[in-house]
């Protein structure tokens, strides 16, 4: 029989604050975090806004040692994993060190970092370059960093899987704890805006104002989005084995009871496929969990503002739930935070945790213009609900599929 695996600390580094009270208390009053990027010149773009972390302090959670070596994806990290750990009351001591490992998804990681640091070694020689330089530069270094930290033993692992890679994380953490194979795991997902991404995103005109209408808004779901908002930050969980927990008195926020992941493809002319993937990957999950798409209280939804990728989701919703698919509520929380792509199923599942303690469901906020293609039951005003159970959808611009269940333990 399988262990069950619950979540019993939660670490929040992002643009609707620092650790998971502020964020909920922003994004349960409807506050949005997206405004003009400071830490990037757009002067020469059409697109200025996203959605930035500020007023994080990290020394205040790491310590003033070799903070200055760190990428801004490290310390937001590191500062998520020890609010979480600290949330947790957990003591990491050395029997439990070699129980505990940390798996975190991150789309690029810190790809602009490495991308510097190779560019320096061309134009200035390797010789020219302080060791330390190096120190942050790959995929899975702010992983590393952190299991250091912490003097986890069992492993450290880096997801990445695209805009699930997050998702991807913590399906795979909770694997790995209901197959007895690790007592405690810290997962979630983590990003950062940088010139790169928004480069990417921007000559592929995927970002909210490239396309036609101009509105730098996220508008999830309503007929005038027209494309997403960059966002960044880290979300970080600690996942535990239920017995493990109990017996040391932690509090248990929720239950991670089903995870499902299946690949679809890209193609725009494919869309029927993405549409039956994406579907299947929602009753893969729900079947995982052991229950039925009617034991579904709400959905928290991939919404991102895209125009395509919104009409999707919403298709595959009403072709699982049937008539309830346009009952059910539906909460987009990238309306108030945007996509942070990678960490973004993460940043889902923290609000559905919340959620399900609090018996609210946040505002999908700027949902104006219901769009009758994607008739779901938005809910645009903060809803008094006791929920029991909650799946998260996280889908790829690339055609990963990626779902959780979330639950009262």
């Amino acid at each position: 029989m399988n262990k069950r695996a619950v979540i019993t600390g939660i670490g929040v580094v992002s643009p609707l604050g620092i650790g998971h009270q502020d964020f909920w208390n922003n994004l349960v009053s409807g506050s949005s975090s997206i405004a003009p990027i400071e830490c990037l010149d757009l002067s020469k773009y059409e697109c200025k806004n996203g959605a930035e972390v500020k007023g994080l302090n990290p020394e205040e959670f790491l310590g003033r040692k070799g903070l200055r070596y760190l990428n801004k994806g490290t310390k937001f990290l590191g500062s998520s994993a020890k609010l979480a750990v600290d949330d947790a009351r957990l003591e990491i001591d050395e029997e439990l060190s070699n129980h505990t490992g940390i798996l975190i998804g991150t789309s690029l990681g810190n790809f602009s970092q490495t991308t510097d640091y190779f560019h320096d070694i061309i134009m200035e020689g390797p010789s020219e370059l302080s060791p330390m330089q190096s120190y942050d530069v790959a995929l899975n270094s702010s992983v590393n960093y952190v299991s250091v930290f912490f003097k986890m033993k069992s492993f450290a692992r880096t997801i990445s899987s695209g805009f699930t890679s997050g998702t991807d994380a913590i399906g795979n953490a909770v694997k790995l704890v209901q197959n007895g194979k690790a007592k405690v795991i810290i997962a979630g997902g983590v990003e950062q805006i940088s010139l790169d991404l928004y480069m990417i995103f921007y000559l592929r005109k995927m970002l909210a104002g490239t396309n036609d209408t101009g509105n730098e808004i996220s508008m999830p779901f309503d007929k005038r989005r027209n494309g997403f908002i960059m966002s960044e930050g880290s979300y970080v969980f600690v996942v535990e084995e239920y017995d493990h927990a109990l017996n040391r008195g932690a509090r248990i926020y929720g239950e991670i009871s089903g995870y499902g992941s299946l690949f679809s493809g890209s193609r725009k002319s494919d869309t029927e496929n993405r549409i039956k993937k994406a579907g299947n990957t929602m009753k893969l999950c729900i079947d995982d969990a052991g229950i039925s798409p009617d034991d579904i209280d709400l959905i928290n939804a991939n919404g991102n503002s895209g125009k395509m990728s919104d009409l999707i989701e919403s298709k595959a919703i009403k072709g699982l739930f049937g008539k309830r698919g346009e009952e059910i509520p539906v909460h987009a929380v990238k309306s108030t935070l945007g996509e942070s792509y990678g960490a973004s199923g993460a940043a889902q599942t923290v609000s559905a945790l919340l959620s399900i303690n609090n018996g609210l469901v946040p505002p999908t906020i700027n949902y104006e213009e219901k769009d009758p293609e994607c008739n779901l039951n938005i809910v645009d005003a903060k809803l008094e609900k006791d929920i029991n159970t909650v799946l998260i959808n996280s889908f790829d611009l690339s055609g990963n599929n990626s779902c959780l269940v979330v639950k009262k333990a």
